[in-house]
């Protein structure tokens, strides 16, 4: 209305002051599950996942949060415990957080207070995310 164009729910980015009316599947703090997920909206964990999780968009892990397999997206916040890989085109490791495994990524962020024990691969500006997407499947 006015002229203004609306957004299109995949123009819209991950942030950690993401509201949570972006956030269209939630693992709530004391859910359990296990397996492969792909999930084609932006996620947020604040449970417990054991297995490997593809986001289309983004994943948000939260304090809670804590994923036991590899995870794979165009952007990743981890305030929370990762046990596994991270490949993503942008990875957020806010302070608190933990990432015990690899990560391969386009552009990294970490705060102080952060930690992080693996390798680190930088990844090209040229890399597309769709790629990293397709390998994953």
């Amino acid at each position: 209305m006015f002229g203004k164009e609306k957004t299109k729910e995949s123009e819209v980015p991950v942030t950690a002051k993401s509201s949570s009316k972006d956030v269209k599947t939630l693992i709530g703090e004391g859910c359990k599950v296990e397996g492969s997920f792909f999930v084609p909206t932006t996620t947020r964990i604040d449970g417990t996942i054991k297995g490997d999780l593809t986001g289309e968009i983004g994943i948000i892990i939260g304090n809670n949060g804590k994923i036991e397999g590899n995870v794979c997206s165009k952007e990743v916040i981890v305030l929370g415990n990762v046990t596994g890989n991270i490949e993503a085109y942008r990875l957020e490791l806010k302070k608190g957080s933990s990432v015990s495994g690899d990560i391969i990524v386009n552009n990294l962020l970490t705060e102080y207070g952060a930690v992080f024990n693996g390798t680190c691969t930088m990844k090209s500006e040229k890399s597309n995310v769709k790629e990293i997407i397709d390998n994953t499947m």
